[in-house]
């Protein structure tokens, strides 16, 4: 009798225990939220609101900086990605991966290069001397990335299927064939073994240059050394595709593919400027590497460069326009991508004519705002040119209805132009945007904060800016705990826009995201210990576990709280 006491009340004990749920201090933590896309999310505004770790009172120069960095194979243009949680030989690791211009990916531990100092995996797309990287001197005489062009975009991350997807170029020796020929591919890798999935590579297009043969599609002539591959692929939630639509950008002629994940067959194409005359290109959709963006809804949102424009007067060229996209079904069982609405700016001609093109920019998606007009894109472009507006403003568009030639809910006066991308991030009672462009293409300006209230930006304009210039507008990424602790975080590039290729190190800043003014760090101060690699252009941090990432000529440096390395 006495026993059987005992196990009731060990059983009473044991379901006291387990039948209720641990306190606050037994919960395990909750995973690190992942960075699969470019600039964190589908509207690209490049904010991660789950950071829990760096606090605008730890980082400073006492108790942050570099803690350690992994050399890469060449040129980091894409931003890097981050999983938490993934098992990679039978270990869990919280990844950071990222590509390089060498035809390279890299996963690496996120957290510590002293428990893992070598690459979780390493894979390599390249076999010289038969198969290299495209050498951009074959094309341009000058090149904006040199000397080599291998994977430029931002890949996208589907973290249901463990699967990474970028875009590949190649110069290649092909047997029987006398000249080489360039290819672009569309891969998908395993993010856990690096091996390539079922159906991957898809060979986009392949040919040899000089036959002016390229690759026909629906919309156009795919070129595949002059239509280079440079804003960050969208994976696009989208009705009939369980896994979504990916969709690529291409500079060029301003083409854009739209893929289905898992088989990666082509189900959709696009030209933004499909002008019989445009051969040498001009419409081309590049952004600055900003990911194309997409809504809710399957709208895609693309900005386009200098090119024809004439969709005013029915025709079917769009250049300098935010356009809108969708994937439809054609009636054949197939799809079709089609043009659901564009806005242009007044100057368009004037714009055309003197290389001012709005496409220097890529379009944000602001989260719903309060007001007559609750979806806004945000974007800026190139300008300042005296026969055009007499400053470069930005503008606010409609997402619903964004107005055709002169449309637009607000343009603001701003810099000479922008060759960046804006991030927003909302402290509570107000919604703020930041943004840097330049005054001059040898000058620079100012990085700013902007207040955006009811839909509209604030007459008050830049309610804060750094005290320092920047050389090229950056484009920040921003870290929050919630509405709290918000930081903006720039990766500076100390050359002026018009360089090909940097030659002094990276400077990582960091600024209280409610005053610009302020700088809470950066790696300049105590440049022996945090001195970063040596930048490139267009690049953008990924703060995410209290570690901040960017990539550089040589190496991926991260950045976190002390004890750092001397």
């Amino acid at each position: 009798m006495k026993r059987a006491f005992l196990i009731v009340l060990f059983a009473s004990i044991a379901f006291a225990v387990y039948a209720f749920p641990p306190t606050q201090a037994q919960k395990p933590a909750a995973a690190p939220p992942p960075v699969v896309t470019w600039h964190n999310d589908n509207g690209r505004t490049g904010q991660n609101l789950k950071e829990t770790i760096l606090t605008t009172t730890n980082v400073n120069v006492n108790t942050f900086g570099k803690v350690f960095s992994y050399p890469v194979d060449g040129n980091i243009y894409a931003q890097p990605l981050y999983v938490p949680n993934v098992t990679i030989n039978g270990t869990v690791h919280n990844v950071i991966y990222v590509v390089t211009e060498n035809d390279s990916i890299y996963a690496f531990d996120a957290d510590s290069a002293t428990l893992n100092p070598n690459p979780l995996w390493h894979t390599s797309l390249i076999s010289p001397p038969d198969v290299i990287p495209y050498p951009c001197l074959d094309y341009h005489a000058a090149c904006t990335i040199y000397p080599i062009v291998g994977i430029t975009g931002t890949p996208v991350i589907d973290t249901t299927t463990n699967t990474m997807y970028f875009v590949a170029r190649t110069k290649e020796v092909v047997q029987g064939n006398s000249n080489p020929f360039y290819f672009e591919r569309l891969h998908a890798l395993d993010i856990t073994t690096g091996a390539e999935q079922p159906n991957s590579p898809a060979t986009i297009c392949g040919d040899y240059y000089h036959t002016g043969m390229g690759c026909k599609m629906s919309s156009g002539l795919f070129n595949p050394v002059q239509d280079g591959q440079r804003p960050g692929l969208l994976l696009e939630p989208t009705s009939g595709f369980p896994h979504g639509v990916l969709w690529i950008g291409f500079a060029g002629k301003g083409m854009v593919l739209a893929y289905a994940p898992g088989s990666l067959t082509r189900v959709g194409d696009w030209t933004a400027t499909p002008h019989p005359k445009n051969t040498t290109g001009g419409g081309g959709i590049w952004g600055s590497g900003g990911g194309l963006t997409g809504d809710a809804k399957g709208n895609v949102f693309v900005s386009v460069g200098d090119g024809t424009f004439d969709v005013n007067v029915g025709g079917n060229n769009y250049g300098d326009s935010v356009v809108k996209l969708n994937l439809v079904a054609n009636g054949t069982g197939g799809y079709a991508i089609q043009v659901m609405d564009y806005f242009t700016p007044p100057d368009e001609a004037c714009r055309q004519t003197t290389d001012a093109d709005l496409g220097s920019g890529g379009a944000m998606l602001l989260p719903p705002q309060p007001g007559a007009v609750p979806n806004l894109l945000m974007i800026g472009g190139k300008g300042n040119v005296p026969t055009c507006d007499a400053v470069n403003p930005f503008y606010l568009i409609n997402a619903d209805n964004m107005g055709g030639l002169g449309g637009g809910v607000q343009s603001v006066g701003a810099a000479w132009g922008y060759w960046s991308n804006p991030a927003y991030f909302s402290p509570g009672t107000v919604n703020n945007l930041y943004f840097g462009g330049v005054s001059s293409d040898t000058v620079g300006d100012y990085f700013r904060e902007y207040r955006i209230s009811n839909g509209l930006i604030s007459p008050t304009a830049s309610i804060s800016k750094t005290t320092q210039i920047y050389l090229a507008g950056p484009t920040p990424s921003i870290s929050a705990n919630g509405t709290r602790q918000g930081i903006v975080w720039v990766s500076e590039r100390p050359n002026i826009i018009d360089d090909e290729k940097g030659a002094v190190p990276a400077v990582l800043h960091a600024y209280p995201a409610t005053n610009l003014h302020t700088e809470l760090y950066n790696s300049n101060q105590n440049a022996a210990r945090d001195q970063a690699g040596t930048a490139v252009k267009f690049g953008v941090p990924t703060v995410v576990n209290g570690k901040v990432y960017i990539g550089t000529q040589t190496e991926l440096d991260v950045y976190g709280l002390c004890p750092c390395p001397q």
